[in-house]
């Protein structure tokens, strides 16, 4: 893995650790859907993430991470379809995939380390 790979998955990594820092305590859909603020922050890190992922694949054509083609294509509906973003189905991602991603991402980052005797 390249430097530029290691800092496309240390930025997903990121901005997964900040999204979670949007929900520390209670995770209901209705507080997240009546917050503007709040969508917008989470559409603006599925954004980010869903670059980051396509920068990595673009150089990486063995790409390991589940669902990478829906994270890149949400992404695409965020930056250029964003009338249509379906705020239930957001929501549903941020429950039940990033915590999956979270993983997949930690493992490549920690199998980098490992390649380069860090840890």
């Amino acid at each position: 893995m390249t430097k530029q790979e290691l800092k496309y998955l240390v930025d997903v990594q990121l901005f997964i650790e900040e999204l979670e820092t949007f929900f520390p305590n209670e995770k209901r859909f209705e507080n997240f859907n009546n917050n503007i603020l709040l969508r917008r922050a989470v559409e603006r890190m599925f954004e980010v993430i869903g670059e980051a992922i396509k920068n990595y694949k673009n150089l990486n054509q063995e790409f390991e991470i589940a669902h990478s083609k829906e994270i890149i294509g949400l992404r695409n509906i965020i930056a250029h379809a964003y009338d249509s973003v379906d705020y239930p189905k957001l929501w549903a991602i941020v429950i039940n995939h990033i915590p999956q991603l979270k993983k997949e991402i930690d493992s490549l980052i920690e199998k980098y380390d490992i390649h380069l005797g860090y840890k």
